[in-house]
């Protein structure tokens, strides 16, 4: 016999579920998670010694204002939100997969929160220039920073810190979506790595709307070759500016005033990123010129999702270093019957395996 709830038990536990989903900048939540602990651990970021400078938080597994060494940890795994900015569910589903894996003893899990509001004096971005290592908005208590500065710094001074962690080798970063946009960019611009040769860096890339195009060519299903563009009657004159191609990427200040595009295809075909990409993520978010010309260009419907999507886009971007540069160290997997959706990834068979091959 099943037993009725009143129903001011039901509103009750609507409220409660309402409540404890508020997310406080300040005091992010615990979580319980597969091994049946209960975590709260985050540190505060800036990028300058003020005390009243905004700041933004890091979800973590360890305390990492603890400065006893931990000679256990052996990787790391960092994970990027989308544009629903739900950084603690990101945190609690990559935990649970290195937790399922058998790697959550030897594994710091973190999960970066790069914001879209000032609320609780927060650094924050508008338009999600963070997806790109944009500057976020300046106040009187702080100078713009750039979102993949902020991740170097949380790094440098919590992480690559002599003796915190021994034995530390990986270091995986991980993102979804628009967190997918970050990380393969930052794959390709990053110096941290030429910094930091004692560690082999890591990143997977999964089901973002665009990615970054290290040459000009990109492939036209109408011609079935590898055109430019804006070159084409129907073409597009500004596909290859960044964040989507490298044109002025001198003038990308933002993050470094160093890069040129020659050292980016260098370091980029070099550097070990793998593209995941669910078979049904059929949605085209981005359907401007440059992002479509990702994923063939000049059809007859380029805003039609079953033309022009995120899976599409996905095997075109492998499909270009495969060809354009066979000598790369970048790889693709598939994960059946996956949409748009970073717990579809994450909690995958594929992911799974994958992550317990490469921590």
């Amino acid at each position: 016999m099943i037993k009725k709830i009143p129903l001011l038990g039901y509103i009750s536990v609507i409220s409660f579920l309402i409540t404890s989903c508020i997310y406080k900048a300040e005091i992010p939540p615990s979580y319980v998670v597969s091994d049946g602990t209960s975590l709260n651990s985050f540190v505060k970021v800036s990028l300058d010694a003020s005390e009243t400078s905004p700041k933004t938080t890091f979800y973590t597994s360890i305390d990492l204002n603890n400065s006893t060494p931990i000679s256990e940890i052996t990787s790391l795994t960092l994970v990027v939100h989308g544009l629903s900015y739900d950084y603690q569910n990101q945190f609690q589903t990559m935990y649970n997969t290195v937790y399922d894996i058998g790697q959550v003893s030897k594994t710091i899990v973190i999960a970066p929160y790069f914001s879209n509001n000032s609320a609780d004096n927060t650094i924050y971005w508008t338009n999600a220039t963070w997806r790109y290592g944009g500057n976020s908005v300046g106040t009187l208590n702080s100078q713009p920073q750039s979102s993949y500065l902020l991740l170097e710094k949380f790094l440098k001074n919590y992480v690559f810190v002599d003796g915190k962690f021994p034995n530390l080798k990986t270091i995986m970063l991980i993102g979804h979506s628009a967190g997918g946009q970050y990380i393969q960019r930052y794959a390709a611009l990053n110096n941290l790595e030429q910094q930091y040769q004692k560690y082999t860096f890591k990143y997977l890339v999964s089901d973002p709307s665009s990615y970054l195009y290290i040459n000009k060519l990109r492939y036209s299903d109408i011609h079935k070759a590898y055109i430019q563009p804006d070159t084409v009657q129907g073409g597009c004159n500004e596909y290859n500016n960044y964040y989507y191609g490298l044109n002025e990427i001198d003038q990308f200040t933002d993050y470094r005033n160093d890069l040129d595009s020659s050292t980016i295809v260098t370091q980029n075909i070099a550097r070990l990123v793998t593209y995941a990409t669910g078979t049904e993520d059929l949605d085209n978010s981005d359907d401007s010129c440059p992002a479509n010309w990702e994923g063939g260009g000049n059809t007859d419907d380029l805003s039609n999702s079953k033309v022009n999507n995120r899976y599409k886009r996905s095997l075109y971007m492998m499909n270009f270093y495969s060809d354009q540069y066979p000598e790369s160290k970048h790889s693709l997997f598939e994960v059946p019957g996956a949409d748009h959706d970073a717990a579809a990834i994450y909690r995958s068979v594929t992911f799974m395996s994958w992550l317990k091959n490469n921590l």
